[in-house]
């Protein structure tokens, strides 16, 4: 036997090459509600597939369960949910997590099960069958799920929920506009005087237009550019990762590739330079009083839409 190719002493369907040929597979459902539902917990569906023979004998006979075992290090959680079908439902109040919740699944032995063994496993094993397994003993391992508690998936199609607009108080003899990166919001720092004059057409459209095709598109392509999408720490890299696996616009294009950040960032702004191409009209004035107009319009329609 190489001891080096597994993980358990004895057959475990879904580890390395213990048993070949047979992949076992879960879909999940999910039922998140709204962020002021506070009342609602969260619920989660798992419908588990299989087709080894011995491990599903096992739990006819009553003597195996599907399992999800969920874990919240920032709530210090861990709870197991059991189910006798291959549906395991699990709830979680929502005051229980928070930041990253994992969920891993398995089949798993409910009692001692004595000469245990299965025919589909590799060769190694049958030299060693059968074997004894104590109760809580996986048999298959199936899945392992993650979800960001501290997400409001119904804000991720708005920067807002990860962007934040700040005056550079830390420098501020600073010229340029500068980016913080290393907290759970991407902070765009503006130099004093220029913040000034953001605060003072911020209600504008055509000065949102302008400045969203301008700063918060450089701004969210040095985010996408810095981000760890295979390991997201950060509550905006965590939201950028979720909001490109969840929508389908982003369809053929890849975090990982750098050449495909400045399309994934114009369609996660909803193509801002078409955008401005529609207000630029309104820039075109031909005498102050027709600009002031202008802009008068653009804050009553500003605050009709807010």
């Amino acid at each position: 036997m190489r001891p080096n190719e597994t993980s358990f002493p004895y057959p475990v369907l879904g580890d390395t090459n213990a048993i070949p040929g047979e992949v076992p597979e879960a879909s999940v459902i999910e039922n998140i509600p709204l962020k002021e539902q506070i009342a609602i917990p969260y619920r989660w569906t798992f419908n588990v597939a299989i087709k080894n023979q011995d491990i599903l004998k096992l739990i006819e006979e009553g003597k195996a369960r599907y399992m999800c075992e969920v874990t919240c290090t920032a709530t210090l959680l861990r709870r197991c949910f059991f189910s006798a079908i291959p549906k395991i439902e699990v709830e979680i109040d929502r005051k229980d997590v928070n930041k990253r919740v994992d969920f891993a699944l398995y089949i798993v032995a409910v009692e001692h099960i004595a000469n245990y063994d299965n025919v589909a496993a590799t060769e190694d094993y049958r030299e060693l069958a059968p074997f004894d397994l104590d109760a809580g003993s996986p048999l298959a391992m199936i899945k392992h799920y993650h979800w960001n508690a501290d997400l409001c998936y119904e804000d991720l199609t708005s920067l807002r929920s990860i962007l934040q607009i700040l005056k550079n108080t830390a420098n501020p003899n600073e010229e340029y506009v500068t980016l913080n990166l290393e907290h759970d919001y991407i902070q765009i720092l503006i130099p004093p005087q220029q913040y000034e004059v953001f605060l003072g057409k911020s209600q504008s459209n055509v000065f949102s237009e302008v400045f969203k095709s301008s700063i918060v598109l450089y701004a969210l392509q040095s985010a996408l550019m810095a981000l760890h999408a295979d390991d997201p720490t950060r509550r905006w890299e965590r939201a950028l990762v979720e909001y490109v696996k969840h929508n389908n616009i982003f369809d053929g294009l890849s975090l990982g590739d750098p050449a495909e950040i400045p399309a994934i960032a114009a369609r996660m702004l909803n193509n801002p330079f078409k955008a401005l191409s529609d207000v630029l009209p309104k820039m075109t004035v031909r005498n102050p009083s027709e600009q002031g107009a202008e802009e008068q319009d653009d804050i009553e329609d500003s605050e009709e839409e807010g």
